[in-house]
């Protein structure tokens, strides 16, 4: 049910309803297309999971919650959302291309890490600080690793783009495992910066001994190892190689059209990627929680699986001079 008061449109949601996803999504699936150009840089997927992760936490008092007799509603105003995207999200959006030397080092970063481990020349494991034991094969340590630290190339640019800071990020990989360091070389406060590719995600997190922690949700193709390959003409290079090999067999057609779909489908776009720098904030003893503590959202529970500080997006600092008084601290 849609309410019109004041000219103040509200979508109306039951606890039922708020409790699933494809029910919110379905609420606001007509605004979406409006969402989307006020956003600028994300799409109709893109924008909901990110508007879904507001919705949770009532970033902005997006939301009026009423108690009804014995039921309790909640008013999801779209004002307020169209308003979170223009003076939060955007101001706080930029995009990445595969050109970005950062972006490069990462990538040779995380290639190496997974040859680092099977050779012995770092303590880590093809196991470590995975849930519930599960092994990771080359592919996904790879994977793994650009996207958790594809957060700290983000920021660099954000913090040069916006503020005129160089930031110097570390690239190696050390022998040892011992207490987190600073993500940012030559802070004089421990630095954590955490990036998902949940774009739903309501958690900030940094490790017990981190004085700040910072949180980039990122937009990532989920088949970027393959455009990167395109924009560099090393994935055309293999195809052709392919298709010179058994152009004459008349046994691999089905083959040819596969190489022929894998070209069109990996230069159908252009890589970039889109990152939502969410913010930052500062560790006390009340941000530290204890594992098997569960925090509660609207909608759910969320149960912390190891110790570490975490708050949710509502209770991160994004204004500019916050920002300012955080680089203050850090390099003063």
């Amino acid at each position: 049910m849609v309410n019109y008061r004041r000219k103040i449109v509200k979508i109306i949601l039951n606890k039922t309803e708020l409790n699933s996803k494809s029910k919110i999504r379905a609420k606001l699936e007509q605004f979406l297309p409006s969402f989307k150009n006020v956003s600028r840089y994300y799409n109709e997927d893109e924008i909901f999971s990110l508007i879904l992760s507001a919705i949770r936490i009532n970033e902005a008092n997006i939301i009026n919650i009423e108690k009804i007799k014995s039921r309790i509603y909640y008013y999801i105003d779209i004002e307020k959302i169209k308003n979170w995207i223009e003076t939060k999200l955007v101001p706080n959006t930029i995009q990445i291309d595969v050109d970005d030397k950062e972006l490069l080092n990462l990538l040779i970063f995380s290639l190496a890490m997974p040859y680092k481990m099977l050779k012995g020349e770092t303590r880590a494991t093809m196991s470590e600080k995975t849930r519930r034991g599960k092994g990771r094969d080359f592919e996904q340590i790879f994977s793994d690793t650009f996207v958790g630290k594809i957060g700290e190339v983000v920021f660099k640019q954000f913090a040069k783009q916006n503020f005129g800071k160089d930031i110097i990020l570390d690239w190696k990989i050390s022998r040892e495992i011992g207490s987190f360091k600073s993500d940012i070389v030559g802070s004089k406060k421990i630095v954590s910066i955490k990036s998902t590719d949940t774009l739903e995600s309501i958690w900030a997190e940094a490790p017990t001994n981190a004085d700040y922690g910072i949180l980039i949700k990122v937009s990532l193709p989920k088949d970027f190892f393959m455009k990167i390959l395109a924009h560099i003409s090393s994935l055309e290079k293999l195809l052709n190689f392919v298709k010179e090999k058994i152009q004459k067999d008349i046994t691999s057609d089905g083959t040819m059209d596969l190489v022929n779909f894998i070209k069109e489908t990996a230069y159908s776009e252009k890589m970039i990627i889109k990152a939502f720098t969410c913010g930052f904030f500062k560790t006390f003893d009340s941000t530290l929680k204890h594992q098997g503590v569960k925090l509660t959202y609207l909608g759910g529970e969320f149960e912390i699986y190891e110790e570490k500080h975490i708050v949710t997006c509502e209770g991160l600092k994004y204004l500019y001079q916050e920002w300012n008084n955080f680089f203050n601290d850090i390099f003063s």
